[in-house]
């Protein structure tokens, strides 16, 4: 169905009280040239089961909640710019320059007729997303509201990962909707302390090396790529936890859901792309090291707080390891994201490859990235009178989606799957049909 969005009105919404001109510095991870990237995710709501007359619109009560959101969060009203001397971030906020872009759109279908965009395609999601790029100076962060014929709407959000990871994001999207929904006072007070994850470069450190391998897919290079949402079922999990813990005993810590997909995915990957036996295949995954810090991190801490971990093995390896093998080496690589030692050596890999101004271009065609979105606060509690959003649509960047899957809650229409997961993937055409056999086998 084509889908047409019209009376699209953008405004540039200020702080609601005056915030005086400031400049801020960002963290290292912050400033990790990786992370300078726009994320972009839809939040569909339902319409509202009565309807009433004399209520304001969603448009009307996020509005006016963003104003008064930029008053705490006043850093997202400013402007990002690396400057030439470091190549480091400067922020640039207040005064009478700040505001965020908020528009407003309609179109001539109802939520129904995309199936509240589950397995949507990113042209057409990209229809409900504000526009932002990365450039010479640009504003963090952007929103859409995008109303349906049903009452429905999807709420659009565009934001910089040099600001915030997925949980700083998380929880500036639950403050909104807090402020949105009437709230007074935010129920976790935020803050800026960028400067508690500042490493410094060291001159005997090579710089860090983003997950590069030298396993090559026959499918690769390829121009025609597909993304697919999956479902993985509650009991599916419980087997895969169940066979694991028939080979260890992990009885002294908790085996994950994360761990045992984790396994999965990357074994499942591997097999579609028909890796080379003899290369190697990194699995590369986010760890949060908010506790690492001491004194920890606070709450309200919304500027990136993860490090990337890796698991690098040959194709073969892979292959030929059973899925409790690998969880077991995934778990001995997490245990490395608690040690003080290992964050700082993180840290100064970092500087040194912004220090050096370094673009490392390696092949990618056995990288797997693996990010969990469940719990870091993108999916709930956003409740401002529509209910929960009944499904959270992540749009990743083209070059990031090749290598990158996403663990995600499925969405709330489907009860059979509580206590699943959906997994967002990416691959070549040919590809993505034997993954999904992969993936089909749990069932």
């Amino acid at each position: 169905m084509a889908v047409q969005i019209s009376a699209l009105i953008t405004e540039m919404v200020k702080p609601s009280k005056y915030i005086p001109p400031q400049t801020l510095s960002l963290s290292t991870l912050d400033n990790d040239p990786f992370n300078e990237v726009i994320y972009k995710a839809c939040y569909v709501y339902k319409a509202k089961n009565v309807v009433d007359d004399d209520a304001d619109l969603p448009e009307s009560l996020l509005k006016k909640a963003l104003s008064d959101l930029l008053v705490y969060y006043y850093p997202l009203s400013g402007i990002l710019k690396r400057r030439e001397s470091d190549r480091k971030f400067q922020l640039s906020c207040g005064g009478n320059e700040g505001g965020v872009a908020f528009t407003v759109a309609t179109t001539n279908v109802e939520l129904s007729s995309l199936n509240y965009l589950d397995n949507i395609d990113s042209d057409t999601a990209l229809k409900f997303l504000p526009e932002l790029q990365v450039g010479d100076g640009y504003r963090p962060i952007a929103f859409q509201v995008t109303k349906f014929e049903c009452g429905g709407f999807i709420l659009g959000i565009a934001t910089s990962h040099a600001m915030s990871d997925g949980y700083g994001t998380g929880h500036t999207m639950c403050a909104l909707t807090e402020l949105a929904g009437g709230k007074k006072k935010l129920t976790m007070t935020p803050v800026w302390e960028r400067q508690r994850l500042v490493g410094e470069p060291v001159d005997d450190q090579p710089p860090l090396v983003h997950g590069g391998t030298t396993a090559v897919s026959p499918y690769l290079p390829t121009d025609d790529w597909v993304t697919e949402r999956i479902n993985i079922r509650p009991e599916s999990i419980r087997r895969l936890k169940e066979a694991t813990l028939e080979e260890y005993d992990f009885s002294t810590e908790a085996l994950t859901t994360f761990e045992v997909i984790s396994a999965y995915l990357w074994k499942s990957r591997v097999k579609a792309l028909k890796l080379d036996k003899d290369g190697v295949t990194v699995l590369v995954f986010t760890t949060g090291i908010r506790n690492v810090v001491d004194p920890p991190l606070s709450d309200g801490y919304y500027g990136n707080a993860y490090i990337n971990m890796k698991v690098s093995l040959t194709v073969r390896e892979v292959d030929e390891l059973g899925i409790p093998d690998i969880v077991k080496l995934i778990k001995e690589t997490k245990k490395n994201a608690h040690s003080k030692t290992y964050l700082q050596k993180e840290l100064a890999h970092i500087e040194n490859t912004i220090k050096m101004n370094l673009k490392i271009k390696r092949k990618k065609d056995g990288l797997c990235l693996l990010t969990d979105v469940r719990n870091i606060g993108m999916f709930g509690p956003m409740d401002f009178g529509w209910n929960e959003p009944v499904n959270f649509v992540p749009v990743v960047p083209p070059e990031i989606a090749k290598t990158i899957n996403m663990v995600m809650r499925p969405s709330r229409l489907d009860q059979a799957m509580v206590g699943g997961v959906q997994i967002m993937t990416t691959l070549p055409r040919d590809a993505m049909v034997k993954f999904k056999e992969e993936i089909n086998a749990l069932d």
